[in-house]
């Protein structure tokens, strides 16, 4: 058991290697198994597919699994006062880890150009995820003065959008240089003024 585990262990990190290093499609069986220094047979044994494999890997390495649980704990420990508060740091959280995360980056720009069921998924599963802190507003936006899931929505899309154009076109956006901490920080300030405006409005 031990040694499957290890197994597993070794092609998932496999998997991120190619991604940071190459991008997505360099992901082949026979590449996976090289850098992992197994029998490519064991992807199908352990995982059933490519697929499989890299979905396992993304799960573990997308923001909204990855602090899906840390939220909850988060919420379970009332560590915020209102719904308002929670929903900003999770959004500038967002925007904290998707800036660092050059992995998380192809996956997206990956999501974004080809049309692929394990993407779908994974898209489908990170909705899901976000509807369940979506549902947390819900209340304060139910007599639907402010549509605030679809202030969401830009932010979130705002979010991976100017991150990735900066990403392939230099630093700046709206004269905001995003390779400098004074950058980031006015677009952190401005997730909170936003969400903020929206709560008042409400």
């Amino acid at each position: 058991m031990k040694d499957k585990e290890n197994t597993k262990r070794k092609l998932v990190l496999a998997v991120g290697k190619i991604i940071k290093e190459e991008g997505f499609t360099n992901l082949k069986i026979s590449r996976i198994a090289k850098i992992a220094e197994v029998d490519r047979k064991l992807i199908y044994r352990y995982f059933g597919s490519l697929d499989y494999l890299v979905e396992a890997y993304i799960l573990e390495n997308d923001y909204w699994m990855v602090f899906r649980d840390q939220m909850k704990e988060m919420l379970l420990n009332k560590e915020f006062a209102g719904s308002e508060d929670m929903i900003i740091e999770i959004l500038q959280n967002q925007f904290k880890f998707f800036s660092s995360q050059k992995d998380m980056q192809r996956l997206i720009l990956w999501e974004l150009s080809v049309k692929s069921p394990l993407m779908r998924s994974i898209h489908n599963t990170r909705e899901s995820m976000g509807q369940e802190f979506l549902e947390l507003a819900d209340p304060h936006f139910a007599d639907g003065k402010v549509n605030f899931r679809a202030i969401a929505a830009l932010l979130v899309g705002g979010i991976y959008y100017t991150i990735l154009h900066t990403l392939n076109n230099g630093g700046n956006f709206a004269g905001i240089d995003l390779n400098t901490e004074s950058g980031k920080e006015n677009i952190l300030k401005a997730i909170g003024q936003i969400v903020g405006w929206a709560y008042k409005e409400a």
